[in-house]
């Protein structure tokens, strides 16, 4: 993976280039962490001027564009800010905004993602698709809620994945078959997650999706929606004309434990090779031991060493390298914490395009979480 970084428009970038034998680029991650704290008008001018430069300086077209995640420190009062950028916008892709204030006291940070080989996009109202030359549709469904002051966090996760399947079948695609990757994001996280987890896995349970098949790679963590009454909302990637046995559901048993040993559903990380290119997402992963238990309480900096130890466990079970991770969230639970693991993540992985947000992790004790994207070329 090629990687780095520079200053465009008051703005730190970094980005990553999978490219192919002949040097072509094939998907591209960036992030752009305005400077500065500014007004949010003032703040979005930065960030979409830092872009449009770029994309300029790599010549990298604006139809490339597949992904645009913002993370802001006020999502409600944001919403419109963010709503008018992406009209802006002379292409469609798939928008994800998340209230999780970036460390760095800045109302917002971009992770954006393009591929080269786009050939149609589409829109129906929150489901965003992409096809690509390579036969692979790629399909992202955005900010999944079902607001209601009455319902707990359980009924209300029901129901998302009740809309989900019904949206999924316009593209003759299914839940147990053909989605990859799910955000579930709680503005509770501490009180709301076991409800939740018990409503993914009754839903689970019902399409045989258990430990003995297979489950989703997923993050599950504290973030705010675009509704005061949402205890749940939940973002999306599915994919359909894939061939079934080019999906790999990772595991690394020797670090950390199966995810149902603990009473969850959710795969560790999944690899998908689509045509000559292997990609892995790895789920949020923290500072746990192969029992399921959380490792070094109370100490971001050990918590921090295990929780890449673990990804880099992935990392190697999938048969890559952490020089194949194209992407990095990290998930702060206290945003004192920034200067502790800074230079362990810079370390880890130089010039890695990441943003570092504040989100509790859906167990109290863990300070850290981090969630990775990789890409590979298959010789």
């Amino acid at each position: 993976m090629e990687t780095g970084g520079i200053i465009l428009s008051e703005s730190l970038v970094k980005y990553s280039f999978l490219r192919d034998s002949n040097g072509r680029w094939m998907q591209f991650y960036y992030t752009i962490i305005p400077e500065k704290p500014e007004q949010i008008a003032d703040q979005m001018r930065i960030i979409e001027r830092a872009e449009t430069e770029l994309f300029k300086r790599f010549q990298i077209e604006a139809s490339a564009a597949t992904a645009r995640r913002f993370f802001s420190s006020d999502l409600i009062n944001h919403r419109d800010t963010l709503v008018d950028y992406k009209k802006r916008q002379d292409t469609d892709f798939y928008f994800s905004i998340a209230e999780q204030p970036p460390v760095s006291a800045v109302k917002l940070a971009l992770l954006g993602m393009c591929l080269n080989n786009i050939t149609a996009k589409s829109r129906d109202d929150n489901v965003f698709y992409c096809d690509t030359t390579s036969g692979i549709r790629h399909i992202f469904v955005e900010q999944l809620i079902a607001p209601d002051p009455a319902e707990d966090s359980a009924r209300q996760t029901e129901r998302i994945f009740s809309f989900l399947k019904d949206k999924l079948s316009k593209y003759d695609a299914t839940i147990e078959d053909n989605v990859l990757r799910t955000w579930l994001y709680a503005p509770h996280v501490d009180a709301d997650y076991p409800g939740i987890v018990k409503a993914r896995k009754a839903l689970f349970d019902s399409i045989n999706l258990t430990k003995d098949t297979h489950y989703i790679a997923s993050t599950g963590i504290q973030g705010g929606t675009i509704d005061q009454f949402a205890r749940v909302s939940m973002d999306v990637y599915a994919v359909t004309g894939l061939d079934e046995t080019k999906v790999r559901y990772i595991q690394a048993p020797e670090y950390l434990s199966p995810t149902h040993i603990y009473g969850v559903t959710f795969e560790r990380a999944t690899a998908i090779e689509m045509g000559n290119t292997d990609f892995l997402f790895i789920s949020g992963t923290a500072s746990i031991d192969n029992k399921g238990e959380v490792v070094h309480p109370r100490d971001i900096v050990k918590q921090t060493e295990r929780t890449l130890v673990n990804i880099s466990a992935l990392l190697d079970s999938a048969g890559f390298t952490k020089e194949d991770l194209s992407s990095f969230i990290i998930y702060l639970r206290d945003p004192a914490d920034q200067s502790f693991i800074k230079p362990l993540i810079d370390q880890f992985a130089t010039n890695l395009p990441a943003v570092c947000v504040k989100a509790s992790v859906c167990r109290p004790g863990w300070l850290i979480e981090i969630e990775a994207t990789a890409g590979r070329i298959i010789k």
